[in-house]
């Protein structure tokens, strides 16, 4: 259910258009009043069928409200990277977003996370070398214990788990 969800009216639209494009093929070689009345049915169902694919994509994630994103999409995102901060803010998202970022003693002391979501988990992945830390950061305003890492490169990934509505913000020196 979920392919057809998610891909059915594009692939339906694909099919329509192969279908127009074989059939003008098709209408130049042979007479046009033997094609048009077989053609025409066909034309109309598969109109109809598109129709039908683009209203279950439409319903179904509506009605059931479940996800229908395929992996690695993001619905509604807005990703902001600056010298000082990273900045995520999405409806919907089946992805994790990764910044690997060279902090010094004093941007270590300083490393805080803002995170809100309406609705699942979120998680944030901290790795440097061997050293690994995963922490829940749903709905926090918090500094970050870092007193694992040292100075360095270090990795950020932020992960949901059917989260929705997600504002998250990764501050580590003074704007």
């Amino acid at each position: 259910m979920k392919i057809i969800v998610t891909y059915g009216p594009v692939i339906g639209a694909v099919i329509l258009a192969v279908y127009v494009f074989v059939l003008r093929i098709y209408v130049s070689v042979k007479e046009k009043d033997t094609v048009a009345e077989t053609c025409k049915r066909i034309y109309k169902l598969m109109i109809i069928a598109e129709v039908a694919l683009c209203g279950i994509a439409f319903l179904v994630p509506r009605v059931t409200g479940e996800s229908y994103l395929p992996d690695g999409a993001t619905q509604g995102g807005v990703i902001v990277n600056t010298k000082s901060a990273f900045q995520i803010a999405y409806k919907e998202s089946n992805r994790g977003y990764s910044d690997t970022l060279e902090l010094d003693e004093e941007d270590l002391a300083r490393v805080r996370v803002r995170c809100s979501s309406d609705e699942g988990k979120v998680f944030l992945r901290i790795q440097q070398e061997q050293t690994h830390k995963e922490i829940d950061i749903t709905n926090t305003d918090s500094l970050l214990d870092m007193t694992d890492f040292l100075p360095g490169r270090i990795t950020f990934t932020m992960v949901n788990e059917d989260g929705r509505n997600v504002d998250f913000e990764l501050e580590w020196r003074e704007a």
